[in-house]
């Protein structure tokens, strides 16, 4: 997994991981990485600082570029890499300290909308979600939305193997 550091065209920093740098570029052509804070789909990698863990004979000052081979390491200093600007702290809306009966029914109808989205743009495939999904994800049948059903240990396998799912919300809207 890769965590890249994100911003959106209203200048909105954030940081998401994904399985790899293609798999960003195919969730972000097809709208599905957004800003956080305001939903904006036109996201675009930052500058970020590498995470490397230094081990045993790694890193050291006799040993300047262990892994590339001989004759590519160059003893000459790194320039400092361009600084992104400061971004200000993000304000969000701080969530009820009660919900009342008007926030739980906007909740319910949120996500009643959610999933009779899901249901109206993406294919059910009823019990064959796990293995559909899984074909899916190793290219042996087309990328497309699916939602159906599986059992926790099904789910529990994709997650495992890296193949993203998720819950589809079930409220009921008379409370």
């Amino acid at each position: 997994m890769i965590k890249f550091s994100l911003q959106c065209s209203n200048g909105h920093g954030f940081e998401a991981w994904f399985p790899g740098n293609d798999s960003f570029a195919d969730q972000k052509a097809r709208g599905f990485v957004t800003c956080p804070h305001c939903n904006d789909a036109s996201v675009e990698k930052t500058i970020m600082a590498p995470n490397v863990q230094g081990g045993k004979g790694r890193g050291s000052k006799d040993d300047p570029a262990p892994n590339l081979p001989a004759g590519n390491a160059s003893t000459a200093p790194m320039p400092a890499p361009p600084q992104p600007p400061v971004q200000p702290p993000v304000q969000t809306a701080k969530p009820p300290e009660s919900w009342g009966p008007e926030h739980v029914a906007a909740a319910r109808q949120f996500l009643h909308a959610v999933r009779a989205t899901v249901q109206k743009t993406h294919e059910d495939v009823g019990d064959k979600f796990a293995d559909e999904a899984r074909a899916i994800h190793t290219g042996k049948k087309p990328d497309r939305g699916i939602h159906g059903k599986a059992s926790k240990e099904q789910i529990d396998a994709l997650l495992d193997d890296g193949i993203e799912v998720m819950p589809l919300p079930d409220p009921k809207l008379d409370g």
